[in-house]
């Protein structure tokens, strides 16, 4: 028996995933059921999950309103796990998780049905991580990041927060695990009650305290004082002040001598009301503290939330989304406002964070949130305009409409933020309104094709053209639906890998005539000619009209980050090199949160050879987002070009992206004369089908000092209308082609005049 005792409460250490929905309690007991379901359905379909379940390694512990992932395993599992799960609740916010994990022992143990179980200070932990998140976080204790940290992959994703106390007065040290689509990058809540901060953690010490606070306190000491004081010296200052109001009042008749403690409360009633007054006086009469930037806020600028699908039907997220983006946009277009992008703006989306937290990281001074209810065909919409130093409200509204006034109410709202704001337009200028339908039906379907598109996927960008496609059929004169769809054309031939030459081909034909069926209808449509700005650039190399394309569009939406970065890619090709960085900060100042703008920041200071600097800023993109294509390759790019071969390599093998780490690491083993693993990173990245890639593999041979294939590859690239080709003129890695008579042919092939041969 004793044996048996002992087998059972054999510790193992084991890796631990706590979940929980936040706001279970507040919800309808058909929503609770609706709501686990959920839950269970994608922690069931996540492939962390999958394999170790099928390996045996994995023990679900329901726990009411989340449940307890026990791997045994890696403890890599648990995050990878997560990742899975975050996700995929990006594509429900209304499913608000919070999730927590720590290794630590277990031990296995029988419920009160007799059931296996496990218990243990490893799940317990991982409760008490999990309790310390708000909707959104994945923290993580200091032992599982301390883990983690040893593998370069998971270093961007790691955050220190500090130390903790949590129930029963157990203190843990917390890291929060976020990179731009997956986590909360907002500090939780509760980590303000936390006993101060470990070394490297990014919160600061507890807080001074305030000039009022430290008066009271000083009050305080005073009584504390005066009491003692008042023990030793009463006869004597009684006495005294006997002594005063014989010498200075007239003898009162019926009137009692003032006792002790009315003297005493006479000198503390002046102390306290002295000290108070100086304290308030510091406190309003203190210089604002700075924005962590270092500068003011502009007043004029805001970023439009994603307004709260309060819909029974979650399916509707498409509409509330797509109203807050139409909004945005119009917004976007009046002159005097500093509007930040859909990409930061919609980061946090779903998330529990204040607007103060919101303001700062996006640098603005205002922030539009709100609802919106549809039942049907009628509409609810609440709106407010909040004023982020002080979180007071500038104007409140809520609108019931039907559906088909929904373009009077965008017009409305946009009208009493342009006014709260003092946003004075010229005589001539009008608020801008969006090109739009009078069927309300397709305008749901443009919606909706909007929505898929902005989830920017392979799979969604198929849903995106299915819905475009059925508001263009709706109302053919619909301008915007149909840059909508050229762009989804546009973006499916640059980012499949999968199309064959005549489905390329026929996709750039459908992006094109997409474009010019919108340009149509509405010469002056920013969105259109941004589309076809991209057709032009990077598959009809018509270097010039793509100029004067992005030039139009820019002035007429001058604070668009897509078409900043559009003109900076302009900028680049025609050696503008500090036109292009600085158009490029442009974006990123609109957009903050957005990894791929960033990059192409990166990517100018490289071409303008600003090492250092594009190495920087790459770092940047890999906190933000270390899934985007280049965020790792991109540093190696910058090494290579510093002749930093071993640590181009190491940046290499960090990247997501397969054919920018081939590049990056075919080039750096052959300079570290590592010819044969080169050969067969080359051979991997040629495979057997030569339509994809053919710019890259030129750059390898280029890098690698082959100029024949080299060329050989660029004019096969220029056949196959590769969209690398767009940054062939300042390319790195062509460096060494740029001697070579080839290279003035070559230029000639691709559009250049004598002029700009170089």
């Amino acid at each position: 028996m004793a044996d048996e005792q002992k087998a059972k409460l054999r510790l193992e250490i084991a890796h631990v995933l706590f979940m929980d929905i936040v706001g279970y309690s507040t919800l309808l007991t058909d929503e609770q059921s609706e709501a686990l379901q959920e839950l269970n359905q994608i922690v069931r379909k996540t492939e962390a999950a999958r394999e170790a379940d099928a390996a045996g390694e994995l023990i679900i512990l329901p726990t009411g309103d989340g449940m307890a992932l026990v791997f045994t395993g890696s403890v890599e599992e648990p995050v990878e796990c997560a990742l899975e799960i975050s996700h995929a609740l990006r594509a429900q916010p209304s499913l608000p998780v919070r999730m927590g994990i720590h290794s630590g022992p277990v031990h296995h143990v029988k419920d009160a049905n007799g059931r296996e179980n496990i218990a243990g200070v490893g799940i317990n932990i991982a409760q008490r991580v999990m309790d310390c998140g708000d909707a959104g976080h994945i923290l993580v204790s200091k032992r599982v990041a301390d883990d983690l940290a040893q593998k370069r992959r998971w270093q961007p994703y790691l955050h220190e927060l500090g130390d903790v106390e949590v129930k029963h007065g157990v203190v843990v040290s917390l890291v929060n695990l976020y990179a731009e689509t997956i986590g909360n990058p907002s500090p939780p809540t509760r980590v303000g009650k936390g006993r101060g901060s470990i070394p490297g953690s990014r919160i600061g010490t507890r807080k001074a305290l305030s000039p009022l606070v430290r008066a009271i306190f000083a009050v305080a000491i005073l009584l504390l004082v005066l009491a003692i004081l008042s023990v030793i010296f009463a006869p004597a200052i009684m006495r005294t002040i006997d002594r005063r109001r014989s010498a200075t009042l007239p003898q009162p008749s019926a009137t009692a001598s003032p006792s002790f403690a009315d003297a005493i409360k006479g000198e503390l009633a002046k102390k306290i009301t002295d000290e108070l007054h100086d304290a308030l006086s510091r406190k309003e009469n203190a210089a604002p503290e700075p924005s962590p930037a270092g500068s003011a806020l502009p007043e004029k600028s805001i970023a439009v939330l994603p307004f709260v699908n309060m819909s029974s039907d979650k399916e509707q997220d498409y509409f509330s989304d797509g109203l807050s983006e139409e909004l945005l946009n119009q917004l976007a277009q009046v002159p005097q406002l500093r509007v930040i992008a859909r990409t930061s703006s919609f980061s946090f989306k779903g998330k529990e964070v204040d607007v103060a937290t919101i303001a700062r990281t996006l640098n603005v001074a205002n922030v539009l949130e709100g609802s919106v209810r549809k039942s049907a065909n009628t509409l609810r919409v609440t709106a407010q305009l909040v004023r982020a130093s002080d979180s007071s409200h500038l104007w409140s509204q809520t609108y019931d409409r039907d559906l088909t006034d929904v373009f009077k109410v965008q017009d409305e709202i946009a009208g009493k933020v342009v006014a709260a704001l003092k946003v004075t337009l010229l005589p001539t200028q009008e608020l801008p309104k969006a090109q739009r339908t009078n069927n309300p039906e397709a305008y749901q379907q443009y919606l909706q094709g909007r929505y898929y598109l902005n989830r920017f996927s392979i799979a969604d960008f198929d849903k995106a053209r299915a819905f475009l496609e059925r508001a263009c059929q709706l109302d053919p004169k619909f301008p915007l639906a149909w840059a909508a769809l050229s762009r989804v054309w546009v973006l499916q031939t640059g980012w499949s890998d999968k199309l064959t030459r005549a489905q390329f081909g026929a996709g750039l034909t459908h992006g094109r005539d997409a474009a010019d069926r919108a340009l149509q209808l509405d010469p002056n449509l920013p969105e259109a000619l941004s589309a076809r700005f991209e057709i032009q650039f990077t598959s009809d190399f018509d270097w010039k009209g793509g100029a004067e394309t992005i030039k139009r569009a820019k002035a007429l939406a001058p604070s668009d980050p897509v078409i900043l970065k559009s003109a900076g890619q302009v900028a680049v090709i025609f050696g503008n090199f500090a036109g292009a960085v600085e158009l490029a900060r442009q974006a990123v100042a609109l957009d903050p949160v957005n990894a791929e703008v960033r990059a192409y920041l990166a990517n100018a200071l490289l071409q303008a050879r600003r090492a250092a600097e594009s190495r920087a800023e790459y770092e940047r993109v890999a906190e933000l987002n270390p899934s985007t294509p280049w965020a790792f390759a991109g540093g190696g790019m910058a090494d290579l070009f510093e002749e930093k071969n071993v640590e181009a390599l190491a940046a290499a093998e960090r990247e997501t992206s397969e054919f920018a780490r081939l590049v990056v690491t075919a080039v750096a083993l052959w300079n570290l004369d590592r010819k044969k693993e080169s050969d067969a990173a080359l051979a991997t990245l040629i495979k057997d089908d030569a339509d994809v890639g053919a710019f890259q593999i030129a750059e390898v041979y280029s890098g690698r000092g082959d100029k024949d294939q080299a060329f050989a590859w660029l004019d096969r690239a220029r056949r196959q209308q590769d969209g690398g080709l767009a940054y062939f003129p300042n390319d790195p890695l062509l460096d060494p082609l740029r001697s070579d008579p080839r290279w003035a042919s070559f230029q000639r092939s691709m559009g250049w005049a004598e002029d700009q041969l170089r």
